[in-house]
């Protein structure tokens, strides 16, 4: 699975797959340059007709140290594609065949005891390349039969394939998509070579860095990339990852020192650095045209003194010879090494592991670029939530951006002004008469006017979060297409099933419902426990009057039927003195029913102070 960003087990797994293929490259430059003792030197010799030197097949098995390596290339693999985040994707299994393709070559050839032809393959980036007649100019011999000349004009004759194989051959022998030419020029390396030339792409076929990437230029021995710097861009070239043996090859008139220059400085101005253990592909100029030219003069006038010197001059100043000389130096007896064959072994096995390390290297700048987007994006969500929170709950003055204003305050405050002015009017004295209407005069009065501009308020930003909401979610979902590295299933999946729960979406209840509860908290609560002390303080307080009332009746019958004493006589109480307890009493029940009251009333002001509170964390705890 790709990595995650955030992860450190992410970074530390790149670090250790990055310092394996350190470790493998150091393996292969102990192969490059092994112990005088563990060395061999092959005899060498010439032919007569100025073939070069070969080395001899003395030795019957590969080396170890070489299989070893290829060993631990190919189980290194695996690992790198696994590190760079790109397992299981198309390109990954193209880039995994071709790297099997190369890898098993390789193991061929280390384990060949014998030479092989090595395979040149020359590719054109575009029709105005001239690689036709490059490759012609390099295989035409200007004493060479008619037939020849026009077997090697005429291979290109069949419009339908894509490559021709011109190999070295006594005799001229032309098949299908194949040519054997007796051309010295195949035979005058320390090896033969196999010419495989592929036709130049037309204006609508693939690009350049597409081609640039193509299986055939890595499984090539020495691939010669030929273009026009006046149609494809030399950064462009320079800026892909080529194997070590390329030749590339401008169609221009050039000075060599002066291109060398101008390669250095398109290298350090590229846009993705490269490593430092990345060897820049040898860029040549030279000018097939102008060869060919001196060719056709000579065969028209072979025996004139000036069109030899003619040919001389055009010929070496085409820059075919730096082409041939690259040649040579690419395909060189190495004394440290069996066969020239190995030796191309170890340049692609080294390929692999420049290809793996840069793979490295740009999964971990890619982590890194994800690292710091998601760190922004993180500061964007910060950000805009303290903003969206400053402005709901809190107002600030013009050019400041100090808060001044609690708007929950200010609307509790707002909202208990109104409610002060119906509670004072809830008086013992009319409380009495309208006890059963306690709780619908305080629900209908909390109803109307509980927090109405902060209401207002979130309803109207319920709209801005849920565009705001869209913006950063679509923001997430760019930012995991724009680093494909950290782009897992598993994420993207996690990402849609929260944008897909019923608690995403925003809706006008989704701000307010805090404001909803605490009402119908206050409304539940102490405003029923209000009603109810307001009819036990009635109750009470007409029971008591009541009571004094019958005292004081009891006393004064006995007064008005003569009795003296009245019906209390009995408890040595006269008439006044029962009628003054009566008084007293009904006194006492009024002013207990009308402490009950206030006391009941500072309760339910208590209890609005506390859901007061407790709505402004519901609030911020709901943002």
């Amino acid at each position: 699975m790709p990595p995650c960003p955030t992860c450190s087990s992410t970074r530390k797994y790149v670090f250790k797959t990055s310092r394996s293929v350190v470790a493998t490259f150091s393996s292969c430059g102990h192969l490059a340059h092994p112990h005088r003792s563990l060395t061999k030197r092959f005899a060498s010799s010439s032919t007569p007709d100025g073939v070069l030197k070969k080395p001899s097949n003395d030795f019957t098995s590969p080396r170890p140290e070489s299989l070893t390596l290829l060993h631990k290339t190919r189980a290194l693999l695996p690992r790198v594609l696994e590190s760079t985040g790109t397992s299981g994707s198309s390109r990954t299994e193209k880039t995994t065949k071709l790297w099997d393709s190369v890898l098993s070559k390789v193991h061929e050839d280390l384990s060949a005891t014998n030479e092989r032809p090595a395979k040149i393959f020359v590719c054109g980036l575009d029709e105005w390349s001239e690689a036709e007649e490059l490759v012609t100019a390099l295989l035409a011999d200007v004493f060479s039969s008619a037939t020849q000349n026009d077997a090697l004009r005429d291979r290109w004759k069949d419009d339908t394939q894509e490559k021709v194989s011109i190999s070295h051959g006594n005799n001229i022998n032309i098949a299908s998509s194949s040519l054997q030419l007796p051309s010295g020029y195949l035979t005058q390396f320390h090896v033969p070579i196999e010419i495989v030339e592929f036709r130049p792409p037309g204006r609508s076929t693939s690009s350049v860095p597409q081609m640039l990437e193509s299986s055939a230029i890595f499984e090539a021995d020495v691939p010669i990339i030929v273009c026009n710097p006046l149609t494809t861009s030399l950064s462009t070239i320079l800026g892909a990852q080529l194997p070590s043996n390329t030749i590339i090859v401008l169609t221009s008139t050039i000075i060599q020192a002066e291109l060398d220059a101008i390669i250095q400085q398109q290298t350090s101005n590229l846009q993705t650095p490269r490593l430092s253990t990345f060897k820049v592909p040898e860029v040549i100029s030279a000018d097939p045209e102008r060869a060919m030219d001196a060719i056709r003069i000579l065969q028209a006038e072979p025996n004139s003194f000036s069109a030899i010197q003619r040919y001389q001059v055009d010929f070496m100043g085409s820059g075919l010879s730096k082409i041939t000389n690259a040649l040579q130096t690419k395909l060189a007896a190495k004394p440290h090494i069996p066969t020239i064959r190995t030796d191309i072994a170890l340049s692609h096995v080294s390929d692999i592991l420049q290809w793996a390390l840069s793979s490295i290297h740009r999964a971990r700048q890619e982590t890194d670029k994800a690292f710091v987007d998601v760190s922004h994006l993180r500061d964007r969500i910060q950000e805009a939530r303290a903003r969206v929170e400053g402005d709901v709950f809190g107002g600030r003055r013009h050019g400041s951006d100090k808060m001044v204003v609690d708007e929950v305050d200010e609307a509790m405050k707002q909202t208990e002004k109104e409610m002060r002015h119906v509670m004072n009017g809830l008086t013992w004295w009319r409380m009495i008469w309208r006890v059963d209407d306690i709780s619908g005069i305080i629900s209908s009065a909390l109803t109307r006017s509980w927090c109405r501009g902060l209401e207002s308020k979130l309803i109207m930003h319920t709209g801005r979060l849920s565009g705001l909401q869209d913006s950063m979610s679509q923001s997430a979902f760019t930012l995991l297409s724009a680093h494909p590295t950290i782009s897992t299933a598993v994420l993207r999946n996690n990402l849609l099933q929260l944008k897909a729960s019923p608690n995403y979406h925003l809706s006008p209840d989704s701000l307010t419902e805090p404001l909803f509860t605490r009402r119908n908290q206050i409304i539940e609560y102490p405003t029923t426990r209000l009603h109810v002390t307001g009819q036990r303080a009635v109750l009470g307080m007409t029971g008591g009057i009541l009571s004094s009332v019958g005292i004081s009746w009891a006393g004064w019958l006995g007064w008005l039927v003569g009795s003296g004493e009245g019906l209390l006589g009995f408890v040595g109480i006269d008439a006044s003195t029962a009628i003054g307890v009566g008084m007293l009493g009904a006194v006492a029940s009024i002013r207990w029913a009308i402490g009950r009251w206030e006391k009941s009333k500072k309760r339910w002001w208590q209890d609005w102070a506390r859901v007061g509170e407790g709505l402004d964390r519901d609030l911020k705890v709901c943002f």
